[in-house]
């Protein structure tokens, strides 16, 4: 039986730091609008739950694109990035490349790309979704980068994501297929699911 890999510790706290950081820029990214345009304009309750819903969608769409077209593509600067994650599985220094935003300001910017025209739309329609939207994003990526963390690094997750799980890694196998981390929606529609 092969021994489990070596994690140097110090990778893994400077890891799990930048984690932690990026959970709190993506709440801050996205609830604090979220609160400020709430309190400008109330949404009704089926206005909240019909943007979290469209926000959680959206934020699977937006990580299987960036994921699939930006993150894979040879030569360019995200792909050099992206790389460091591939290339360090079962590596003493893996847990610094498991966090999907890295820096802070490539989380606010994913969050300023994404929630500008959300926010410019509900502005012109006058639909009061924005909110929820924004907390989606905000939860979506929470979740994304805690379920990621603890299916590279361990730790507990419910047993209905093991399938995710398998998914995932399988991707690390092929890095042609299975894109996204979790809810595997546009792999099974753009049919790059295993």
């Amino acid at each position: 039986m092969p021994a489990e890999p070596v994690v140097d510790l110090a990778a893994l706290e400077q890891g799990r730091a930048i984690n932690i950081r990026n959970a709190i820029v993506a709440t801050l990214c996205g609830c604090g609008p979220a609160a400020v345009l709430a309190y400008l304009h109330p949404p009704r309750l089926e206005m909240w739950l019909i943007g979290l819903v469209a926000g959680f969608v959206w934020a699977n769409f937006f990580e299987y694109s960036l994921h699939r077209w930006i993150l894979h593509v040879p030569g360019t600067y995200a792909f050099e990035g992206h790389l460091l994650h591939h290339a360090s599985i079962g590596m003493p220094h893996e847990p610094l490349h498991v966090n999907l935003g890295g820096k802070a300001i490539y989380v606010v910017t994913m969050f300023a790309g994404n929630g500008a025209p959300v926010v410019i739309a509900d502005w012109l329609l006058h639909w009061d979704f924005a909110p929820g939207v924004l907390v989606s994003f905000s939860l979506y990526f929470f979740l994304t980068e805690e379920i990621h963390w603890r299916f590279h690094m361990g730790g507990w997750l419910p047993s209905w994501l093991d399938r995710a799980r398998a998914h995932h890694l399988a991707h690390h196998d092929r890095p042609d297929r299975d894109y996204a981390i979790f809810w595997s929606l546009f792999d099974r529609l753009f049919g790059t699911a295993s």
